[in-house]
């Protein structure tokens, strides 16, 4: 009898310890090794405790998953610890699961000198009654600066689909008060004379930003390049994103349609990144003229890449914020039963003063936030600044 019930207690012991297993424990295991063995940035960007205690959590909900569907949440899930702009899904044998919409606040907001924030553009029905260059004083009772950094550190520790904090403030900013839940909000507004309490709701669904604002009018080239010579007779680039050999050949027509500039200013605010040419900082060299280059923390990658390189090769200035501080070097990796395949970083490439790009970025010469006055006067601040430098050279 006594030996009867120790079978049956070991038996359930057996089935209690292997019971949550399912389908896709294995695959979980598979890529909980591979990331513990190679994912090369938990050091860099302090985030191997918050890997250990989300692997717990994750594992369960990986051997709880039904179908690919649900697997494929949890790798979601996992992949937003690494806080890795390029980690990501190559591709999958289902649908990747759609992710719930976000709601914001139908503006856009930049940071402002003297640690203010200013509206740089918002919804149609929005704008009639706060313009471009309009002051937001406080958010909820707190004031605005130190409201939406607050929300850039919590959005840095909550993790995502971002390589540092600066990159993470760019969703908090451009995005404001992002969420799954509508609600309302008391923001006080200013035009610099009176101030004015106004309710919004954040029910503009989050589906992207303006990266820039007050842009001169441009001619499109190749390969997302587009351009124009501003009266002052400096030549000015702005590259939407990096598409190697099409990128080259919008740079050189520019470069070729207005040979006689003062110098260039090149333009990489929100680019996207793409397929790199050293050709491409090679063609600006060239030139031999002043060049001054954009950036803030919507460059990423090649974008970054490029900045880099026309600062070392060309000696260029750089103004603005930093850069996304997302370039790495990256591989594939496939799931042992084939539900996806996912591409993982395994280095940074090199950045400047001995840093790596990822996580730091790249830093300006010269950091530039927007001037409400000249905002409000539709003028683009950090353009602004980069065609003084050009012309006294």
């Amino acid at each position: 009898m006594i030996k009867h019930v120790f079978t049956v207690c070991m038996l359930a012991c057996l089935l209690a310890c292997t019971g949550n297993a399912g389908e896709y424990s294995s695959d979980w295991k598979a890529f909980e090794q591979e990331v513990d063995a190679k994912y090369p940035f938990f050091e860099l960007k302090k985030i191997g405790s918050d890997w250990k205690k989300a692997k717990r959590k994750l594992k369960d909900k990986a051997d709880q998953a039904r179908n690919d569907e649900e697997f494929l949440k949890v790798v979601m899930e996992a992949l937003g610890v690494l806080r890795d702009g390029h980690a990501g899904f190559q591709k999958t044998r289902s649908p990747i699961p759609a992710r719930e919409p976000e709601y914001a606040l139908p503006l856009t907001l930049v940071p402002a000198i003297n640690k203010q924030v200013v509206i740089a553009d918002a919804s149609p029905e929005v704008l009639k009654n706060l313009p471009p260059g309009t002051l937001v004083r406080s958010i909820d009772g707190v004031p605005a600066r130190k409201f939406l950094d607050t929300k850039t550190e919590e959005t840095w520790k909550q993790g995502g689909g971002f390589s540092s904090p600066q990159r993470a403030a760019v969703f908090v900013y451009r995005q404001p008060l992002a969420s799954q839940k509508i609600s309302e909000h008391k923001l006080v507004v200013s035009d610099g004379k009176r101030d004015r309490t106004i309710t919004l709701k954040n029910d503009w669904e989050a589906k992207g930003w303006n990266h820039t604002y007050h842009m001169p009018r441009l001619d499109r080239g190749e390969g997302f390049c587009s351009y124009t010579r501003l009266p002052s007779g400096v030549g000015y680039m702005y590259l939407r994103r990096i598409r190697g050999k099409e990128t080259l050949q919008g740079v050189r027509a520019a470069l070729s349609k207005f040979p006689d500039t003062k110098g260039w200013i090149i333009d990489l605010r929100g680019n996207g990144g793409g397929n790199y040419s050293s050709e491409l900082p090679a063609a600006l060299v060239e030139t031999k003229l002043p060049l001054a280059v954009i950036i803030d923390a919507g460059c990423m990658s090649a974008g970054e890449t490029l900045a880099r390189d026309l600062k070392n090769g060309a000696g260029a200035k750089l103004f603005g914020s930093t850069t996304a501080g997302a370039s790495s070097a990256k591989y594939t990796w496939s799931f042992p039963s084939g539900v996806a395949t996912l591409i993982l970083s395994q280095r940074s490439r090199g950045g400047l003063n001995g840093k790596p790009i990822e996580f730091f970025g790249i830093a300006p010469d010269v950091p530039i936030e927007a001037d409400p006055a000249e905002l409000a006067r539709g003028e683009n601040s950090e353009i602004k600044a980069a065609e003084n430098f050009v012309l006294k050279k």
